[in-house]
């Protein structure tokens, strides 16, 4: 169990935690940009957000169709049907089975929204936390969420013992994060103001650091089930945060105006449209070339 541990680790830290950390190292220097520059990160950030959002139900929707066919394919660690996927089948029987991975799927997406609605709340009862500080935390967190189903799809890979599987998830989802750990700073980089070390440490473990439990959980117990749920869970957490960061953009591209000021940032947002457009659009195709490493 203990070698297990550390191989999780290693491959957490490989394909999540450190490119993350890396993605964010340009911090410093996204500060010094101005407000167009501004608002086309925060866009960048939506369409990050908005590709993880499609590839995380597409995998979840994918499971909850095939659960059933899954339940004769046999884990490929123990030989044999997942033990949560078939107590889930013995408990609901044949004729419900069929729907089970779609009642997984809403359970698990429920749980994403609420969850982040909840932390949500709390991140922003902190004293001292902006705003923009707040929907960097709320960012980290769902893709933290999805960085645990990329875990386990690597650790599925390795326990399997196919190698250059393996190998071509890593060095891709090593790649995707990148642009993650950018995704996790901007509204910290519009933001302004100091910057305090600890928080933008503990953002990227919480967007990198939840990969190892992944890589734990997919060499050491698989269940279709377990995908289904997580995959949903990050879903639904990427959801309520997509719509957070949209309104931010409501207004001159997320500055919340003063009142004296409000026609004139009206007239400002109504002008950047195009590049809040544009850097949704940017940030979907960052996010698909990437992708494409995984399954070369």
């Amino acid at each position: 169990m203990l070698d297990i541990l550390w191989l999780a680790i290693l491959l957490g830290l490989y394909v999540g935690v450190i490119p993350v950390y890396i993605g964010m190292m340009p911090l410093k220097s996204l500060r010094n940009l101005d407000g167009r520059w501004m608002t086309f990160l925060l866009s960048f950030t939506v369409g990050v957000l908005l590709f993880l959002l499609i590839d995380l139900g597409a995998e979840a929707m994918e499971g909850a169709d095939a659960f059933i066919a899954d339940m004769q394919v046999a884990d490929t660690g123990t030989g044999a049907v997942p033990a949560l996927d078939e107590a889930i089948f013995n408990l609901v029987g044949l004729p419900a089975a069929a729907s089970a991975g779609y009642v997984i799927f809403i359970v698990g997406l429920l749980i994403g929204v609420l969850g982040l609605v909840w932390t949500d709340a709390k991140v922003r009862a902190r004293a001292n936390t902006s705003n923009g500080e707040a929907i960097a935390w709320m960012i980290a967190v769902a893709i933290g969420l999805h960085n645990m189903g990329e875990g386990l799809a690597v650790g599925i890979a390795v326990s399997a013992g196919a190698a250059a599987l393996a190998s071509s998830l890593v060095v891709g989802f090593a790649l995707h994060n990148l642009s993650e750990g950018i995704a996790v700073v901007g509204p910290r980089a519009r933001e302004g103001g100091e910057l305090n070390p600890k928080k933008l440490i503990g953002m990227g473990a919480v967007a990198g650091g939840p990969t190892i439990i992944g890589a734990f959980i997919g060499l050491s117990w698989f269940a279709n089930s377990l995908a289904i749920f997580f995959f949903a869970i990050a879903a639904g957490a990427v959801l309520y945060v997509i719509v957070e960061v949209m309104r931010t953009l409501k207004v001159n591209g997320g500055a919340e105006p003063d009142a004296d000021e409000e026609s004139d940032a009206k007239a400002v947002g109504h002008s950047d449209a195009w590049i809040i457009h544009v850097g949704v659009v940017a940030g979907i195709l960052v996010m698909f070339v990437t992708s494409l490493f995984v399954t070369l």
